[in-house]
């Protein structure tokens, strides 16, 4: 088992470039972050500094394992936290943290034994990454890919709408049929939340006749995109609401099909029962 105070002492040498630097910045000597970082090189069996007077950087597997060192370091102050404040960190995909989260959030916190919570938005990657290095209790995700050692749930289920702008010649419908969308430039999202694979599913081989115009980084990009009549796009109902509220898009379901994405909650699967997360999980697939 790995040994926290050694993997603070390498990272404190690569961070401040050397062990002097190092061992001041830990309030300690010379000799104990050396002694430190020496034990933890031959626990690993790899040397992971090259040393020298000038300055000392992290060999190639130095610089394989610090990702790794700092993920634990976080990891432990994230435990040592939750134990002491009661903190709950949830991992979201820009889409449900943004849209969905904030309101069940709000009910879940009103809750007298809800505990406080830090929410870290990303991409669908970045939520399996932080449930994966230990820097989220929970991850709320568009897809999962089933890796092991983790426990997936379905707590909500989001339909898939077409939006146009209010100039649309669309915008006075009701709903589209699917074969509308050939001829129409599509907007893409974030990549990796699973729009794409529905697509494919949904249309098969044809797929690949879709005219796929701009490729934006989220789906508030894409909703100014789609406003100022750069092509149309097909987004979750829940991140358009208060577009439709105003009129400055318009939400169009699909008059012969279903469009469906499941939403993903993702925990530990040696996670208690007990724990803060797995009571939040369970929130949520009442809630969702």
């Amino acid at each position: 088992m790995l040994d926290l105070n050694q993997v603070r002492a390498f990272l404190a040498v690569v961070d401040h470039a050397g062990f002097s630097r190092a061992a001041h910045a830990l309030e300690t000597k010379q000799p104990v972050i050396s002694q430190q970082v020496r034990r933890l090189e031959a626990d690993l069996g790899r040397r992971l500094l090259a040393r020298s007077h000038a300055k000392t950087v992290p060999t190639s597997d130095g610089l394989r394992f610090l990702p790794y060192a700092r993920a634990l370091v976080r990891t432990e102050a994230r435990a040592r936290a939750s134990i002491e404040n009661g903190t709950l960190t949830v991992a979201a995909s820009s889409n449900i943290g943004t849209y969905l989260l904030p309101n069940i959030l709000s009910a879940y916190r009103s809750r007298s034994a809800a505990p406080a919570i830090d929410l870290l938005i990303g991409t669908n990657t970045d939520a399996a990454h932080h449930i994966e290095s230990g820097t989220a209790d929970i991850a709320l995700m568009e897809w999962w890919d089933g890796r092991s050692g983790f426990d997936a749930q379905i707590w909500a289920r989001e339909d898939l709408v077409v939006i146009v702008a209010s100039s649309h010649p669309w915008a006075a419908r009701q709903s589209i049929r699917k074969d509308d969308l050939f001829g129409e430039t599509l907007i893409g999202g974030e990549a990796g939340t699973g729009t794409g694979h529905l697509l494919q599913e949904l249309f098969g081989v044809s797929s690949k006749d879709l005219k796929v115009g701009l490729t934006l980084g989220s789906t508030a990009a894409v909703k100014e995109a789609v406003k100022a009549g750069l092509g149309i796009s097909i987004v979750m109902s829940g991140s358009v609401r208060e577009d439709a509220a105003n009129g400055s898009l318009v939400p169009l379901p699909f008059a012969d099909t279903t469009l469906v994405k499941d939403l993903y909650a993702i925990l530990p699967s040696d996670q208690p029962e007990s724990s803060d997360a797995s009571a939040f999980g369970r929130y949520l697939a009442k809630a969702g």
